[in-house]
Order: C-alpha cells, then sequence, then structure tokens
C-alpha cells in the first residue's frame, strides 16, 4: 500500500502515526538536552543520570524506528507477501 493509498483508506490512522513520530522525535532532544554531562559525574547521586537518560533515547530510538518500518511497510506497492510454497518452474 503506498502512501497516499494510506491518507486515503485511514486518514486519522496515519495523521496520527505522523503526529507521534514526530512527537517521538520532539522529546528525543528534550532527553538529550536534560542528560547531565558525563565527564561532570553524572549529576550526583539523586535525580537523573546519563545512564538513566542513555537508556530513554536508545528506547525512543528504537520507537522511532518501529515508525520507520511502519512508513517503509506502508509505501510498499503490492498489498500482500508471496505466495508459500513458491511455484515451481518444472512439473513432477
Amino acid at each position: 500500500m503506498s502512501l497516499r493509498t494510506a491518507g486515503r483508506q485511514a486518514p486519522i490512522l496515519l495523521v496520527a502515526v505522523l503526529l507521534f513520530g514526530a512527537w517521538v522525535a520532539m522529546n528525543v532532544f528534550r532527553v538529550f538536552e536534560a542528560i547531565p554531562s558525563f565527564w561532570s559525574g553524572g549529576g550526583g547521586t539523586a535525580g537523573p543520570t546519563w545512564v538513566g537518560g542513555l537508556v530513554g533515547l536508545l528506547v525512543m530510538l528504537g520507537l522511532v524506528g518501529l515508525l520507520a518500518a511502519l512508513y517503509g511497510a506502508l509505501s510498499e506497492s503490492s498489498p500482500a507477501p508471496d505466495t508459500f510454497p513458491p511455484e515451481r518452474g518444472g512439473v513432477r
């Protein structure tokens, strides 16, 4: 299914997915700015540390990767995978 077809068949879902991706991307930048510097000792024992911020960034970047895979699936031209088992050329 192409992105144009997805927009015609389910425009609300397509807009929701795109807005969710933009929201996650904005939060990636917010978390990155909130992470204390690794070189400053991590901000002490209380509050956010660079390890927690790094884990949060990895989770959100993984989510962005899943959204990219969804976008790739929406841009496919054929709606179904190939048949299994594949057709054989010769007669048995």
